[in-house]
Parts: C-alpha cells; structure tokens; sequence
C-alpha cells in the first residue's frame, strides 16, 4: 500500500479523532460524555496503530509527523478526562448525596417514624411506671440514671470516641443489612434504639435529672440519630426492592435497590464521625448544658442546609457520583 492510498482510506479516521479533540476543550469543566470518551479511546488506539504503520512503511515523512502530533493531543485528553476519584468522592458527598436522600425523603420519614414510635411507646409506660424500664433497656442502665446522669469523671475521651463511633455504626449497618429480612429486622433495629432512648429518658425525668440528660443526648444525637434514620431507610429500600419489583425482575429489583442502599449507607461515614467525637470529645465536658444545646441547634441548622439548600449544577444522579 502506497502513501497515498494509505491516506486515503484511514483520513475519515483521523478527521473524527481531530474533532473530538477539538470539542474536548469545552466540556472540559463538566462531566464529560461517557460515549464520546469511549470513541475518544477507540480513535485513540486505531490511530496508534496507523502511526506505527506510518514510520514502518514510509519513515519520517509529513504524514508519520501528523499521526504523531494527533496521538500526543489524543493521548493529553484521555489522561486529562480521566475520571478523578477525588472529585466524584466529593461531588457524591456535596451533590448526590443529598440529591438521593430528598429523593428518599417518604422512606425517611418512615424510618424516623418507627424510631419515635419506639421512642413513645417506651416513654409513656416508663413514664407512668418506672419498673417498665428493665423491659426495655438492662438493668445497669437503669441503675447508672438512678445514680445520677452527667458524671463524667474519669473518662478517657479518646476511648470513648472510638468505643462510641465503633457501636454506632454497627447499629447502622446493622438497620441496613437486616433490610435483606423484608425489612423486620430493620424495623426491630429502629424500634428498639427507640424504645431504649425513650426508656431511658423517662427514668431522668422521674429522677429529676432531665434537663441534665438531654444536654448529654442532643449534641451528638442529631447528627448521629440522623445517620441511623438514614440506615433504616437504607434497610427498608432493600426490603422494598424484594417486596415490590414492579415491572423488573426481583433479581433486578434487589439489585437496583441494594445499590441504592448502599450509597445511603456511604454518605453517613461523615456524619457518624462527627457524631463520635462529638460525643467522646464534646458531650461529657464539664461545661453549662445550654452550650450543650446550643451545639446540638447549630449541628440541625447545617444538616438541614446540607440536604435541603439546593446547589448549582447539582447532579440528579447519584449514583454516578461514586
């Protein structure tokens, strides 16, 4: 095959590769195009193939020079529109995230509800009689709140924080594997956290400790009791997957909602780590419970601008986002 002819069949080739590159540079910024990137790839590999061709068969020539400076371009935008994992870590957790969880939000609401309602079931009873407390929670429980809540003394704050952490997120993901039951297990898990809580403040009220109690709940809870409400929603996904497929396969439908729980499950590791050292670093200090509170207001005022406060060129999917 002569130069020429050589030219002539693979020039199309070569036309394509150039005007991906050129429309590369204005989608540079955004989320690049997944079927223009794997034509990019495909141009990129044929290409290398007719330059190796070029210097075989016809030396250093003006045609092996063009070829070469078309597979440097080609090889500079592959490498520059390769996908950042850094990037789509934070875009998940700035965007999708907070995208998937308003898109969620009935489950949510679901999940919550059956943690408060655990939460007022225990209360009310323990409330009108205090011996219901050792039905829901154990006894030295009960017996460290008859003692007297807020004693912090002799507490190493670096154990507790990763004592707490380590015990928060095994309820967690214990709300989101136990979706796998039909969600029973997500809803015994929910339930059960509720009711203790629940129990448990009753007894500080009865002690007369209850202000003192809740100031040693709030500033870690809302962070923390936010992530375990996420995890239950995770958990009844799942469960909603098997239960109501709907137009696809249930294997299909498992997977589709596993996927969907599993991004829950990933955006609450912050959270759950501000919840710890909240409480291991933050909760036990001997300082006035209105801080305490205050704290607790603060941490509300950012979750909620965190999944509520709409972002510019927030993705509506987020799964794409890991």
């Amino acid at each position: 095959m002569n130069e020429a002819y050589f030219i002539h069949v693979h020039q199309k080739t070569w036309y394509e590769l150039e005007d991906i590159l050129k429309r590369l540079p204005a989608k540079k910024k955004k989320e690049q195009d997944p079927e223009m990137l794997h034509q990019l790839l495909f141009l990129y590999q044929s290409v290398c193939g007719h330059l190796s061709i070029a210097r075989t068969r016809y030396g250093n020539t003006s045609t092996a020079e063009y070829l070469n400076n078309l597979v440097t371009r080609a090889h500079q935008a592959i490498y520059i529109s390769k996908p950042n994992s850094f990037s789509k870590i934070i875009r998940f957790f700035t965007q999708g995230f907070p995208d998937l969880l308003k898109k969620e939000a009935v489950i949510l609401l679901i999940s919550t509800g059956i943690f408060a309602f655990g939460f007022l079931f225990s209360f009310f009873f323990t409330l009108a009689r205090e011996d219901y407390a050792l039905t829901f929670v154990p006894a030295e429980y009960a017996e460290s709140m008859k003692e007297g809540v807020g004693d912090t003394s002799g507490i190493n704050y670096s154990v507790a924080s990763v004592a707490i952490f380590t015990n928060n997120i095994q309820v967690g993901i214990n709300a989101f594997a136990l979706g796998i039951t039909f969600g029973i297990g997500t809803v015994y898990i929910l339930a059960y956290n509720g009711m203790m809580l629940g129990a448990l403040a009753a007894l500080a009220i009865n002690n007369g400790s209850g202000y003192i109690f809740w100031s040693l709940i709030v500033p870690h809870g809302v962070p923390e009791l936010f992530c375990i409400f996420i995890c239950g929603a995770a958990g009844l996904i799942i469960a909603r997957s098997m239960l109501f497929p709907g137009l696809l396969s249930r294997r299909r439908s498992f997977i589709k909602g596993g996927k969907k729980a599993i991004y829950l499950l990933l955006g609450t590791i912050p959270l759950f780590i501000l919840a710890g050292l909240t409480e291991g670093y933050f909760t036990p200090l001997p300082i006035h419970p209105l801080w305490k509170y205050i704290v607790s207001v603060v941490w509300s005022i950012l979750l909620f601008a965190y999944v509520f406060i709409k972002r510019k060129d927030a993705t509506n999917k987020p799964s794409e986002a890991v």
